[in-house]
């Protein structure tokens, strides 16, 4: 992709990102989310040590308050695995190895923990204020606490005009709580619907543009053996995503996040009649035989073995997708998520935008330093992450020669060039034991246990 059309499309795309309401994957993607982001193998402790009390001029980074010492910054992070093939994980790891020569005053130390555990030691350690001076956290919900207890510190006065000239517009908003700013962005992920084209056409099913074809594809790759759509519910926070774009397809973009962000209520029309199709879904086969047994890992390694057909998932799968020991390498597309007959929502509408950061502890003895690490991956894994295949830049950035760029990111940016709406990951944006209510909500719907109506009541208690 040319840099002009990149621009052009990250322009428009965070241009639409500002009329929705990001309070601030989800999984871990994490969700990536967030909670968005994949959930990894736990790993050992990964250690980096490099030194300085500035950032480079390109990064911009301000840690030149201190003297020429060298200083010691503790970081955690969820990217447990230094050899895993998610470009934030790749963007991440070049990251924590550049910042050695780029900061060598600076002597970083840096933990990795895989996602699901991550947020238990983030919470044992917010709970007995041993937070480490820099850690990723997730924007909205997930953030707030922090910032209302003081354990974390406003950047602005470490951020300069230039800076800020290069952050794109809206991409702050999930880490600013009273006119603050707490984090830095990284990333712009989208989620959207992956196709296994090559099943498509082995099966002679269509590609699906309606929601009605969608449910004919649904019951054509059953009929064939094969999964319709690979969920790993067993982690919970996957079956967030797949309610959160029917929500968005039936009730739209403003409508959704105002439940979300406890301006409206969940026990609307809509948002049951969004429910009943997530369930209807499930009981109709759409995720195999055992979504609700299946991790999230397992649930993309089945999907990059060519074992399903579908998978609706935020961008960082592209780098698992395009990867060299995949299976399905060249034969994935992605596709906007299809428009509900009767609903609200637009195909314009997406599910994701701009919501992971790491922030900085109050108590850390070297504010100016860790503001300055944190600044630095943040901006360098803007470029790193995009480049890898796994979301749009949140950083203006030289991107060189983006010929061999991964080809669904480039696809990804087309699709939402034209975006007029954005929900972020669910968990993220409600945070704390709200988000714990909606994945295990969703968990219930997903497994039959409850009704859309019982589903929506149960969660507008969240709102009361």
């Amino acid at each position: 992709m040319k840099r002009t059309a990149l621009k052009k499309a990250v322009g428009l795309l965070m241009s639409a990102a500002m009329v929705v309401s990001l309070a601030g994957c989800g999984g871990s993607k994490d969700s990536g989310s967030p909670s968005s982001e994949p959930a990894q193998e736990a790993a050992p402790a990964q250690e980096s040590e490099s030194s300085g009390s500035e950032a480079d001029a390109e990064a911009g980074a301000q840690a030149d308050a201190q003297s020429g010492e060298q200083v010691t910054i503790t970081l955690w992070s969820q990217f447990s695995d230094p050899n895993s093939t998610d470009g934030n994980y790749v963007a991440f790891y070049n990251a924590l190895e550049s910042i050695k020569t780029d900061m060598p005053n600076v002597n970083v130390v840096h933990e990795g923990t895989e996602s699901e555990s991550y947020k238990v030691k983030l919470r044992t350690a917010m709970a007995g204020n041993e937070l480490p001076d820099v850690f990723f956290n997730w924007g909205a919900g997930t953030m707030a606490p922090y910032v209302e207890a003081g354990l974390v510190l406003p950047l602005d006065e470490y951020m300069t005009d230039e800076m800020k000239g290069k952050i794109l517009g809206g991409t702050l908003d999930n880490f600013t709580f009273g006119g603050e700013i707490y984090g830095y962005p990284y990333s712009v992920a989208v989620a959207s619907l992956y196709v296994n084209t090559e099943l498509f056409e082995q099966n002679n099913v269509k590609v699906p543009e309606t929601y009605d074809e969608f449910l004919a594809a649904v019951d054509a790759f059953k009929a064939a053996g094969i999964t319709p759509i690979s969920l790993g519910e067993r982690d919970l926070w996957p079956g967030l995503m797949i309610f959160g774009i029917h929500a968005i397809r039936m009730a739209g973009a403003e409508a959704f996040n105002a439940a979300l962000n406890g301006e409206a209520s969940y026990n609307t029309p809509e948002l049951v009649e969004a429910a009943k199709l997530v369930q209807e879904l499930a009981a109709r086969g759409g995720f195999g035989d055992s979504a609700m047994g299946t991790s999230e890992d397992d649930a993309v390694a089945a999907f990059k073995q060519g074992r399903a057909a579908m998978m609706f998932m935020g961008s960082w799968l592209n780098g698992d997708c395009e990867a060299d020991d995949a299976a399905v390498k060249g034969k994935i597309s992605v596709i906007k998520f299809p428009v509900i007959e009767g609903g609200k929502g637009t195909a314009d509408e997406f599910h994701g935008g701009s919501g992971e950061t790491f922030l900085v502890s109050s108590n850390t003895e070297y504010p100016a330093e860790a503001a300055a690490v944190a600044q630095y991956i943040c901006e360098k894994m803007s470029k790193d992450q995009y480049l890898a295949g796994s979301g749009m830049p949140a950083w203006e950035a030289d991107m060189g020669d983006t010929s061999e760029l991964n080809r669904l990111s480039q696809e990804i940016a087309d699709l939402t060039k034209d975006a007029t709406g954005y929900v972020y990951w669910l968990d993220s944006l409600t945070g704390g034991s709200a988000a714990d209510t909606l994945m295990n909500e969703i968990a219930n719907l997903i497994a039959g246990n409850e009704t859309p109506e019982e589903f929506c009541a149960n969660l507008q208690t969240l709102n009361e």
